[in-house]
């Protein structure tokens, strides 16, 4: 039983506040009504804070505790808390969370799954009815977040050529997106196919087509390279995408120790992946091979100079 002053009620509610301070610690100076009734604040308790401005509404049951100076990731954190679970960012917030463009927080784009339910002042609201393939959803610290080649499938309707293209080369260029990966649903291929239908795949097709190195791409050179070849029976044949050690060579000379390799990747590239060509280049002349690319670019358009080096490796 309290005592007349009311002193049990008082450390009662000094308790709760201790918590929510941590609560709003871990979560960017914010706290929501679900998380207010687990700390044990009752709904006149709630009320009362509000009107003395210890909480400030952000959106629907989301709070400020103490304070409306909240950083721009807590303004995004806000509009996640403001759904349910299954909301993520998305659009051009989400490119904005990937680092790939200014964050606007007075545009916060949020896709929420399912129909219905209330709109939010200050949120655009993409409603889907299918659940999100997990692949499509990351989290990016503390914030659930479309997966980076979601986001372009996202934006590929509504965004200019230029404004995709720079988004994909930003993108590579942050090892974000390895658009030649072939390792799971995660890739942008698979994002591709999972939303075929989606408004604008063929501008971002477009955009990606300088760094997607297909097999049928991958084809295509190979066989420019042997017409090439074919047409100057002085260069002898090749041997064809053999292993040498761990590595596998696209055309080989074995007497003249000569490994060729055809390199459809743009002048674009992504850093992770020159390394892994240096290091294969470096690996090669350890064993005693002489390592030479050549790209589509050189194939298409420096025909007489692939030969020059063809016939000075290979003595011919």
């Amino acid at each position: 039983m309290p005592d007349g002053d009311g002193k049990p009620a008082r450390i009662g509610e000094i308790y709760h506040q201790r918590a929510l301070a941590q609560v709003a610690r871990r979560q960017r100076g914010l706290v929501c009504r679900t998380q207010l009734g687990d700390l044990g604040f009752s709904d006149p308790q709630i009320r009362r804070l509000l009107r003395d401005d210890w909480l400030i509404r952000i959106h629907h049951n989301v709070f400020a505790v103490g304070h409306r100076h909240l950083s721009d990731r807590a303004h995004l954190l806000a509009a996640v808390f403001t759904f349910n679970s299954q909301a993520f960012l998305s659009h051009r917030t989400a490119a904005a969370v990937w680092g790939l463009r200014a964050v606007n927080v007075r545009s916060i784009e949020v896709t929420v799954p399912g129909s219905g339910g209330r709109r939010r002042e200050g949120l655009t609201v993409h409603r889907t009815d299918a659940e999100p393939d997990p692949a499509d959803v990351r989290m990016h610290v503390d914030l659930r977040v479309s997966s980076v080649p979601r986001m372009l499938v996202e934006l590929a309707g509504r965004e200019t050529p230029p404004e995709l293209e720079r988004l994909v080369t930003t993108a590579v260029q942050k090892r974000l997106l390895r658009p030649d990966a072939h390792d799971g649903r995660a890739t942008i291929e698979a994002a591709l196919e999972r939303h075929a239908r989606y408004p604008g795949m063929a501008k971002l097709t477009a955009a990606l087509a300088t760094y997607r190195r297909t097999e049928s791409h991958k084809s295509k050179l190979e066989l420019a390279f042997d017409r090439i070849i074919a047409q100057h029976p002085e260069i002898p044949d090749p041997q064809r995408n053999i292993n040498i050690d761990v590595w596998e060579v696209d055309r080989f000379w074995p007497e003249h120790r000569l490994a060729v390799e055809l390199d459809g990747r743009p002048y674009h590239i992504a850093v992770k992946e020159m390394e892994r060509d240096r290091v294969k280049d470096a690996a090669l002349l350890r064993l005693g091979f002489t390592p030479l690319r050549f790209t589509d670019f050189r194939v298409e358009h420096d025909v007489a100079g692939i030969l020059a080096d063809l016939r000075h490796f290979l003595r011919c």
